[in-house]
């Protein structure tokens, strides 16, 4: 159950640091002081800016413009606080008055913060809440008050079990995690990028190494989170359990996939770029995920196919060793033809395509003499698959189609003759009906 707490008290303190630390007259004193530290400061940094900046220039890896930023916001406020410091040094030694110069120094030191923060990171919302974050330490801080809001987070708190959990705890855990959790988004992110721009590795490798580094720096983050708030990780040992149980389960195909997906890439058996054909699908390969494959078809279509089927089922990679392609044709012509000529009629047909390659040869071959045609089948080779397939060869029928009528070569179609050995008296009678029918009506017209 939540522990007592006086909250009588926690105000009775906030009233006392401001009647006897912040109205007191010799504050003014220190007032001017700090005023004075500050020109000292502005003056500094104006003198010692061209010696810095000279100095910042010998680093390759600060260009000027970072090298201007560097300076121009953090030079003042770094001074300041040197000069904040060696003052509270003199107070120490000599006692002197220190309240005022003390809460300025604070706030000196999370402008100086909040200053870096901003240099080096955008202003998005991880900025706003780690400035917000700083400030309000730092009016803690100030105010004398700091020690007294930790033990007052600390005493709204619950246990259960050997666990307690108070509001400080949660608190911390939400900042630590959000700041971990922040921190290696941007550092798999940093990862990620040296990888893709290395030339040693393989596109397959690549994709696998990313999302390693990936699931290694969210998971690092969420546990250093938990141990650095002081919880012990043997009390999720339950957890794991029941998500092992989930993961039989309901969590099976999810885990399938996965698991698949690590093959693929391990194996190399599919990359970004390839081009093909799984169920159907004829596309190249866009994308590899840790649930499934994205894969483009020439109609712009983008299929999502788990990774699993990669596995289970029959893979088509027009693309795996390299992307040189043989297409077939089948071509069918009438008995009566000259085979020869036909021959030299559908090699005509390739000639005048840009995308069929003269090495390998393109070849016409007779195949076998089928029951209404004699039959031909032509060969031959590309090297862009992604260009499509189907296309290609459609483009050579049509110029076969285009020869054969020019040379009145025809492509049969097949035909049957049924005799009729005997037929029932019925029918028979039936047909004579219609026969003497048909021959009325024409003798009349």
């Amino acid at each position: 159950m939540f522990e007592s707490i006086s909250l009588a008290e926690y105000y009775q303190i906030f009233l006392d640091i401001i009647n006897n630390q912040l109205l007191v007259l010799t504050n003014l004193i220190e007032i001017i002081i700090f005023i004075l530290m500050g020109a000292a400061a502005y003056f500094l940094s104006k003198f010692l800016y061209k010696n810095l900046d000279s100095l910042l220039e010998k680093i390759k890896s600060i260009n000027f413009l970072k090298r201007k930023r560097i300076l121009d916001q953090l030079l003042f406020p770094l001074l300041l606080i040197i000069l904040i410091a060696f003052y509270h040094i003199l107070a120490v030694t000599f006692n002197l008055p220190n309240v005022i110069i003390s809460i300025f120094g604070n706030l000196v030191t999370a402008w100086l913060v909040v200053k870096v923060i901003a240099l080096f990171f955008p202003r998005n919302r991880m900025f706003r809440f780690l400035s917000a974050l700083i400030w309000v330490i730092a009016a803690l801080r100030i105010l004398g008050i700091y020690q007294a809001t930790i033990n007052f987070l600390d005493s709204l708190a619950f246990q259960s079990g050997k666990l307690r959990i108070s509001l400080l705890l949660i608190s911390k855990t939400v900042i630590i995690f959000s700041i971990l959790f922040w921190l290696a988004g941007k550092l798999s992110r940093l990862v990620t990028a040296r990888i893709d721009n290395s030339e040693n590795l393989t596109p397959s490798v690549k994709v696998l190494l990313t999302k390693i580094t990936k699931i290694l720096f969210f998971i690092s983050a969420a546990l250093f989170t938990l141990s650095s708030v002081g919880i012990d990780l043997s009390a999720f040992a339950f957890l794991g359990g029941a998500i092992g149980v989930g993961l039989g389960f309901g969590l099976q195909k999810i885990v399938s996939n996965f698991i698949s997906g690590v093959i693929i890439l391990a194996d190399k058996s599919i990359k970004p770029g390839d081009v093909v054909e799984i169920a159907g699908v004829y596309g190249w390969v866009k994308k590899l995920d840790t649930r499934f494959v994205s894969i483009v078809t020439r109609s712009g279509k983008e299929y999502l196919i788990p990774n699993e089927y990669f596995i289970t089922k029959e893979v088509i990679n027009w693309s795996y060793s390299d992307e040189l392609v043989r297409v077939d044709a089948q071509v069918g012509v009438a008995y009566n033809s000259d085979l020869r000529q036909v021959q030299k009629l559908i090699m005509q047909a390739v000639e005048d395509k840009t995308r069929i390659l003269d090495n390998p040869e393109p070849a016409c071959l007779l195949t076998d003499f089928g029951d209404s045609a004699v039959n031909f089948e032509l060969r031959f080779w590309i090297n862009d698959p992604r260009n499509g397939i189907k296309n290609i060869r459609s483009e050579v029928l049509f110029s076969i189609w285009d020869n054969f009528k020019e040379n009145q070569i025809e492509i049969p179609f097949p035909q049957r003759d049924y005799h009729l050995k005997s037929l029932p008296a019925q029918l028979k009678d039936k047909i004579t009906l219609s026969s003497n029918s048909n021959s009325n009506s024409t003798a009349e017209d």
